[in-house]
Formats: structure tokens, sequence, C-alpha cells
């Protein structure tokens, strides 16, 4: 399903002319960056100050809750040539109506609410560019097992909307289902709610969009015309509500609206005029803070500065938005699916790996701050194994579904007697392969091999006679792995990236 173009405008077109011209574009002063509501109060306030009376006040604005929920994450990125890595933060925005006084229908809908916005930012290594990548709500994806802040436990699901996530064990439980989706790790979550958007476009003095066409929504009740308009808080929660009148009347539609105000409010939190005027950015902290529920990790004021600090020099021309190619599903048998959506392959998984790989999306500077680079060592040649008499059983303790069987299929491609096991364990961090008699250690080392993992998964005393290989959240073929795809070089056809300060008209049509 092909995203929308807009009409390019600012530093993008200039972005566009350089290119054509051959030339690169010019290096512009780095300014600080809020990216989206996740960091506006904390950088304000590193400008700004504060008393410590204020920072206690702030602090008890803020409310969070635990990361994760029980499963363990994928390993992060890999160090660039300076020991740093990519950083993945998750912005959740959810449908819930609370503090609105039952305006917006659903009235019974004040507590977590759905997870109606699901957008990674993916923070490169250098700290000087991110991504920030949208997942459709109504997706059909899995929902690993998710045990919830109180203990509830639920059960894995599979092939439901990603929207179900919270309310299967609140933000923690989106986090690891993103995760097993993306295999991006998540460093850090934010979640705000219809209230906070209306807070935080009042609090900023409007938040500038200019569409091309006009747009009268009766769903969301927004009504404005084609060209520059200053959306009020009012009318900000109608816009990134908006899609009965957009694109193609669905959510992924709407990410053309969501993309405008986000940008628009990026450019606007990182304008000297709000930054430096106590005026103004004592309301964005005082929105902002109360906007937000975040992780325990980041909770507190003086650790959402640390954050901000982390992110000071990404400019909004380096911030790019991308969604992964969809496909509706018309014709899935549950007839409350026939008008969900699902991620098409390898496309969607292509751009995850692009990402995941700090590759840059649009042919500009690489961010990925180069990678550490070490003479080989003299290995000796690998032991000589016949494959044909080794028996190998692969357990899956990831919730990536049907693993256990595509590797036992690679490795039986290779011949060896490999099948898929049942009774994996849970929430296995290290993938090991264990082999049972002394004299297995050889083969085990080949499949450990063949699988790209590390000499250190091999392990002695294994259960039964032959080798088991347990698959645990460390697990990623690699691009010499016979069980990976190609890396890919280059983002998929479908998939269109945008600039955070593009300023020309956005296409709604």
């Amino acid at each position: 399903m092909p995203n929308d173009e807009p009409t390019p405008g600012g530093r993008a077109a200039a972005r566009q002319a350089a290119k054509k011209r051959g030339q690169r574009r010019p290096k512009t002063r780095p300014r600080w960056v809020v990216p989206t509501l996740l960091t506006a109060g904390a950088v304000l306030l590193a400008g700004c100050g504060g008393a410590f009376l204020y920072l206690r006040h702030l602090d008890s604005n803020i409310q969070s809750d635990r990361l994760g929920a029980g499963n363990a994450p994928p390993p992060p990125g890999q160090a660039d040539a300076n020991g740093r890595v990519a950083m993945n933060i998750l912005i959740i925005g959810t449908d819930s109506r609370k503090g609105l006084g039952g305006g917006y229908g659903d009235r019974q809908n004040i507590g977590l609410g759905n997870n109606d916005v699901n957008i990674v930012l993916h923070v490169y290594p250098d700290k000087r560019a991110a991504v920030a990548l949208d997942l459709p709500r109504d997706s059909l994806i899995d929902i690993p097992k998710c045990t919830s802040k109180d203990g509830k436990v639920s059960p894995a699901v599979t092939h439901v909307p990603l929207n179900d996530a919270m309310s299967r064990g609140g933000p923690g439980c989106v986090q690891d289902t993103v995760q097993a989706l993306t295999g991006l790790k998540i460093d850090s979550w934010v979640l705000v709610n219809f209230q906070g958007v209306k807070d935080l476009t009042d609090a900023v003095g409007g938040v500038d969009v200019n569409l091309c066409s006009p747009v009268d929504d009766s769903g969301s009740h927004l009504d404005i015309p084609a060209g520059p308009v200053k959306l009020t808080g009012e009318q900000g929660l109608q816009f990134v509500r908006t899609r009965h009148a957009v694109g193609d009347g669905t959510a992924i539609g709407r990410f053309s609206m969501q993309r405008a105000y986000l940008s628009s409010l990026l450019r606007k939190l990182t304008d000297k005029g709000t930054l430096l005027d106590p005026t103004k950015a004592f309301p964005v902290i005082e929105a902002a803070t109360k906007s937000l529920t975040v992780s325990e990790n980041i909770a507190g004021t003086t650790k959402l500065v640390s954050l901000a600090t982390d992110l000071k020099n990404v400019k909004p021309s380096e911030v790019e938005f991308v969604q992964p190619p969809t496909a509706f599903t018309h014709d899935d048998p549950n007839p409350n699916y026939k008008e969900k959506n699902k991620l098409v392959n390898p496309g969607a998984r292509d751009l995850f790996t692009l990402i995941r790989l700090d590759k840059p999306l649009s042919g500009g500077e690489d961010h990925s701050g180069g990678q550490p680079t070490a003479p080989a060592p003299s290995a000796p040649a690998p032991p000589v194994v016949d494959p044909a008499t080794v028996s190998v059983t692969v357990l899956n303790s990831t919730a990536q579904k049907g693993l256990a069987t595509s590797t036992a299929e690679t490795l039986a491609r290779l011949k060896y007697k490999a099948e898929a096991g049942t009774g994996a364990p849970k929430n296995v961090t290290t993938s090991t392969v264990r082999h049972a008699r002394a004299d297995q250690k050889d083969a085990a080392l080949a499949i450990a091999r063949a699988l790209g993992l590390p000499e250190s998964a091999v392990v002695a005393g294994g259960p039964g006679t032959g080798v088991v290989v347990t698959l645990g959240a460390d697990y990623r073929p690699t691009a010499t792995s016979p069980t990976a795809a190609p890396v890919p070089t280059a983002v998929p056809s479908d998939v269109a990236v945008h600039q955070a300060d593009e300023t020309g008209c956005t296409k709604v049509k």
C-alpha cells in the first residue's frame, strides 16, 4: 500500500535540488531537538533552569510504569567505533478519554485505553539523527505473553490487532510486542492521551499545519481549509484523530496527518522563541509533565533532562518519518478483521532490518558512527563433521513464531537430522547449543557457526543423546548465516521517507 507524497518545501526542497546537482546540502547550525511529546519539558527545563521546589513540583506531575512486561528484550544494536549504540524510544498515543469530561464518545474509556499510536523513535549512535517508525494500530500481529504491573498474566495470542496490546499488560506489553515485531530493543517509552495532545498544542501557542486540500471529517469533527492553518488545542486533537476524510480512510492513511502535526510541533519546540522565552517555556513544561506517563527508567525531571541532553544535536532536518508497507485483510476468515491490515514482507522486514542496522534511509549522511575495527584473529580450521550423523533438536524460546521450525529446516538443508522440539524454556536471553557427549563438541561448534552463534554458545551436558539448540532473545540470523535473508541495501520501493523539516503542503487525498 503506497504512502502519500507531500509537496516538498523548505530545506526538503533544497535537499532534493542539491541531490539533482550532485551536491551535498550545506551544514546547518545544530539546535536543540525535542522528539515529539517525549522530552519537551525536560529540554526546556534544561534551557531555563528551575528552583528545587519547582523540580519537585514537576516530578509530582510525572507518572510512571515499569519497563517491559516480563519478556527478555532483543539485544541492542551494534556499537560504533566510539562504543555508542542506537537508542529506541517508543511513543504510545492512547485513545483514553480521561480528563475530557465525557467528551469524544466512549465515556467509559478513562483508563489506559488502547495503543492507537505506536511510533518508535530510533536515534542513531552518533545522536545527530533519528527515524520515527510508525506501526499502524490495526496491523494484525502476534502479542507475546505479558505480565501487568499488578501481576496479572495474559497468555500469548496470535493474529490480533496491535492496539490490543495495551489491554493485555499496559505500556510494557506494547513495548514487548513492538520488540518482538521489529527486533528493535526499546530503551524507554512514553505514553500520552487525548488530553495531553490538547494541552500541549495550546501550551506552544498552536501548531501550524499546511494541507494541500480542505478536510471536513464527520468522525473527528475537524473542518479546516486548504493552506496554512494554526491549530488550537481542540483542533490539534481533531487533526491527529482524523482518518475518514484523509487517505484511504484508515489509521494507515491518517499517518500523513500525524506526521504533519508532529513535524510542526518539533519545529515549534526547537525554535528559539519557545526555548528562551519563559512565558512560553513554562506552560510547555507544565503541559508536558502533566500529560506524560513514562517508563520508570526515565521517570523524573532530572532523568528526562539527561535524556534530552543525549538528543540535543538532533535537528528537524535529520528526523525522518517512515511507515512499513501494508495491505488490507479483506479476505481474513475472521469477519471482525476484514477491515484491518497486515504488514507486507519482505518490505516491512527489510525496513526493520535497515533501521536495526543503523543504515541511512534517504541516501544522506551515515549516522551509524562507523563500526569498530579489530585485526581478525587467526582461527584454526574448523573440524570436519558429517552432518548426516548428527541429530539436532531446535527449541524456540523467543516470541517469534515458527523460528524453531524454520531453523530446523535450514539445518536439514545442510544435511543435519534436525527437527523442531517442544517444551522450550521461557524467557531465555542467550542462545545455546548443548551437546550430550564429549565427542559431539565438534558437531555443536559446526552447528553454532552455521547459525551465526558465537563459540561461547556451545555448552556441554545437554539432555538426551543429540545436540539441542535453544534459540534465545539474542538470536538474530546474520548476513553470513544460512538462515538469514540478504541484508537489504535500500529502502523498499513502496516505503516513502519524509523529513520533519518539510514545510510544503501535506497531501491528504
